[in-house]
């Protein structure tokens, strides 16, 4: 008798691959889930409390500061290091022409990538600017706070920054983030309000009942904040060459727009109108003049500090009559 070849029993092999397929995601979630459960709890603020040594300058950014438990652990978690300029640019990606910001809070690479995201502030040496290591530092601490939030919460806590920043509609500083707010996608929203919870926490006052017991999560007292901001360099500086120059682009586009009027005037011969006009510009002239060599008393003190803001920097210059 011929014996036959067996054969396989056709559908088998399919049925294990498939399984196989199935299985793999499901396993990699379980694996995953369990990654980021345990990392969590070993993340706990109190585990952060009780594990991380604070160097002396950081203990002293979280006491001036009047951080809460929870503040300090979201504080600590970024490790904040003191970099020089070359690395700040580094680790903070400036785009060439100054490093405006002081401080960021970005991923180092040095640490691997399920790292938290470190916060990186400016050394700096000039006692006038100093200080402003403890806004810039809690700054970078609300936005870590912001990026830990629930979509949900981020939802309720967007609405009540959009009411505050509907408050301060003459606050030239806020001017240019309600511009580029209402330039932003949806998508692309998520970053300003994260920097309007920044800049509310730290630079306002007479926040909105609701805001101001969300800060009380990270701030014993916010009004030592705010002063150790107002006082700082970067504030009383500066801002202050910042806000001059949008006035100064404003009282400039009044003052072409009156020299055209007086042009049109005199070319047709309007004595009465031109002669009306006058005074008007010459005023308007001795105001821009007066901001201008506001701008060039406070440029002058930080030059060389300013330099690092905007290297291209050239102070306004007067208008004539």
């Amino acid at each position: 008798m011929v014996e036959k070849t067996l054969q396989k029993k056709k559908g088998v092999g399919c049925l294990k691959i498939v399984l196989i397929a199935l299985a793999t995601p499901i396993l990699l979630f379980i694996v995953g889930f369990a990654f980021f459960a345990v990392k969590a709890l070993l993340d706990s603020d109190e585990k952060v409390l009780r594990t991380y040594q604070a160097r002396p300058e950081v203990a002293d950014l979280a006491e001036k500061n009047t951080l809460t438990d929870k503040g300090k652990a979201i504080l600590y978690r970024a490790d904040p290091q003191f970099v020089d300029v070359r690395n700040f640019a580094k680790y903070c990606q400036v785009k060439e022409g100054g490093v405006e910001p002081l401080a960021c809070i970005a991923p180092n690479p040095e640490r691997g990538p399920f790292a938290e995201r470190q916060i990186f502030l400016l050394k700096i040496d000039d006692p006038e600017f100093a200080d402003h290591k403890y806004a810039a530092s809690v700054h970078e601490m609300l936005h870590a706070a912001y990026g830990k939030l629930s979509s949900s919460k981020k939802e309720q806590l967007d609405v009540l920054l959009d009411q505050e920043l509907s408050k301060h509609q003459n606050d030239l500083h806020l001017i240019a983030i309600i511009d580029i707010l209402n330039q932003k996608t949806s998508k692309e929203k998520d970053d300003i309000h994260s920097e309007l919870h920044s800049k509310f926490g730290v630079e306002y006052n007479d926040l909105s009942p609701e805001l101001e017991e969300h800060y009380k999560k990270y701030f014993v007292d916010r009004q030592k904040v705010i002063e150790l901001y107002k006082k700082g360099g970067f504030n009383s500086r500066v801002r202050k060459i910042d806000a001059l120059n949008v006035e100064l682009t404003s009282l400039n586009n009044q003052l072409t727009t009156l020299k055209s009027q007086l042009t049109a005037y005199q070319t047709t011969g309007n004595i009465n109108s031109y002669n009306s006009l006058v005074s008007q510009f010459n005023s308007m002239v001795n105001q821009f003049n007066a901001k201008v060599a506001e701008s060039k008393r406070v440029y002058n003190d930080i030059q060389e500090f300013y330099v690092l803001f905007n290297p291209d920097y050239q102070p306004p210059q007067e208008a004539k009559q």
